[in-house]
């Protein structure tokens, strides 16, 4: 009996000095992990809109009308003080492998400078090939891309879908139209703003 409460102390023990070296690590490599994300979110939006110098958070909650999309967080652009254009960043849950995650980068006329696939868990070979060439079709769209399927789409606004990952190819498609409209409100946002703004400066006088 004494040597099984002897043991049972021991293990409680090892389990403890564990729990606390974990919490130690974790305590450490936390701040270092949320660093590098950050850099790493920065870069690509450089990437995606390099006309811009500096990146400043748009204050504003997008409620996509395509359910399946979530827009995580909208980026103004700015040049000069003046803004150039939009980075979005928006998740679509509709992946053959799960949710895939774009940023985009949208000039200031809300047409398509760039797209990065960030995030996704697709089948290598078929649907991971949205995160290489395939993406750079985007360039220059504007809203209501279509995904086209073997002459399927009705418009010349369109991408051609990765062979055999139709699922992958209008998942981010979806998640780049989304963007495009949560720029388009962000910036009739600021507009609005701005004029609420002007007029309030005009009564004072």
């Amino acid at each position: 009996m004494n040597e099984t409460i002897k043991l049972a102390i021991k293990l409680f023990v090892i389990t403890a000095v564990v729990a606390a070296l974990l919490a130690v690590v974790n305590m450490v490599t936390e701040p270092l992990i949320e660093a590098n994300n950050e850099k790493t979110f920065n870069e690509t939006m450089a990437q995606v809109l390099p006309e811009a110098e500096e990146f400043e958070e748009v204050d504003v909650e997008i409620t996509p009308e395509d359910g399946a999309v979530t827009v995580d967080s909208v980026y103004a652009g700015r040049s000069d003080g003046k803004v150039v254009g939009y980075v979005v960043a928006a998740v679509c849950s509709e992946g053959y492998g799960g949710d895939i995650t774009v940023m985009t980068g949208i000039n200031s006329d809300f047409t398509v400078n760039k797209a990065e696939v960030t995030e996704m868990d697709e089948t290598p070979g078929l649907g991971a090939k949205a995160q290489g060439e395939w993406i750079d079709q985007f360039q220059g769209l504007s809203e209501d891309i279509e995904v086209d399927k073997n002459g399927s789409a009705q418009t010349d606004n369109k991408v051609e879908a990765i062979s055999g990952a139709t699922i992958t190819s209008r998942a981010v498609t979806k998640a780049v139209n989304e963007s495009i409209k949560a720029a388009e409100e962000s910036a009739s946002l600021a507009t609005d703003s701005s004029a609420d703004t002007n007029n309030n400066s005009e009564e004072d006088e």
